[in-house]
């Protein structure tokens, strides 16, 4: 297993262990390979949204949890690529996102999982909303970025769980020895990033972001090639949390 493959599997672990399932695990799981694979050719489009698609946004905008979602731009961060078994812009129930979450459980010992499937239930998530972007990097504010994928993950539960789903999930990434803080999310205090350090040999890097907005939890995964916008992911999340307002609702 690769170096990047080793501290994922090692997050993963704790995340399993420890870190309170809030989103459908797995759907966000978009591979290094999409990346890797890219064309990154200057002015070439990774992956580009339909127009069909955009002109059916615009008809038909989308409303409650994935209304609040961030657009897609005509540059910049369009469409990515699908988030598992599911498409780049997705919508679950509460009921249909806690059944998900809970079958990802399946490889954990009968003890173990049945205490988390318990705390899924405890979270009384009413609904999730994902979506994927790509961007083929640029020049942002004078420096030069190489291309990215990001998912973000919208997870509508009890406003105390949504709280402290983000702290916990920030603890862990906190007490992993193989992660550096990455840049802080403006106006956005509970709003922590985690990224691979700069010094890494890694030909990748990736960030996770987590907070809470009212009774939201938001999660974000950023992969990219080096070197990577971080800068240019922390804006986006900015505005994602703008967007949610201090409720949760959309703004």
């Amino acid at each position: 297993m690769s170096g990047l493959g080793t501290r994922r599997g090692r997050v993963m672990a704790a995340a399993a262990g420890g870190l309170l399932l809030a989103a459908v695990v797995g759907a966000v799981g978009y591979t290094v390979d999409t990346v890797k694979d890219a064309d990154r050719t200057a002015g070439a489009p990774v992956w580009a949204l339909p127009r069909a698609s955009a002109d059916r946004e615009k008809e038909n905008p989308a409303t409650g949890l994935s209304g609040a979602l961030v657009p897609y731009r005509t540059e910049g961060w369009t469409r990515g690529p699908d988030l598992g078994e599911f498409g780049a812009d997705v919508s679950l129930s509460g009921a249909h996102a806690a059944a998900l979450s809970k079958e990802a459980l399946s490889d954990l010992p009968r003890t173990q999982r049945k205490e988390m499937e318990k705390e899924i239930d405890r979270r009384h998530i009413t609904g999730v909303a994902m979506r994927s972007y790509a961007t083929t990097g640029g020049f942002h504010d004078g420096e030069q970025t190489g291309a990215a994928t990001l998912s973000i993950v919208l997870t509508r539960m009890n406003q105390g769980a949504a709280r402290s789903g983000a702290n916990g999930r920030n603890e862990v990434f906190e007490a992993l020895d193989v992660f550096e803080a990455g840049p802080s999310i403006k106006g956005h205090k509970n709003a922590r990033c985690y990224r691979l350090p700069g010094e890494s040999d890694e030909e990748l890097d990736i960030m996770f972001c987590t907070a809470s907005r009212g009774d939201v939890l938001v999660s974000a995964t950023a992969e990219g090639v080096r070197p990577f916008g971080a800068k240019d992911v922390a804006a986006l999340l900015t505005e994602q949390l703008d967007r949610l307002g201090g409720t949760g609702e959309a703004v």
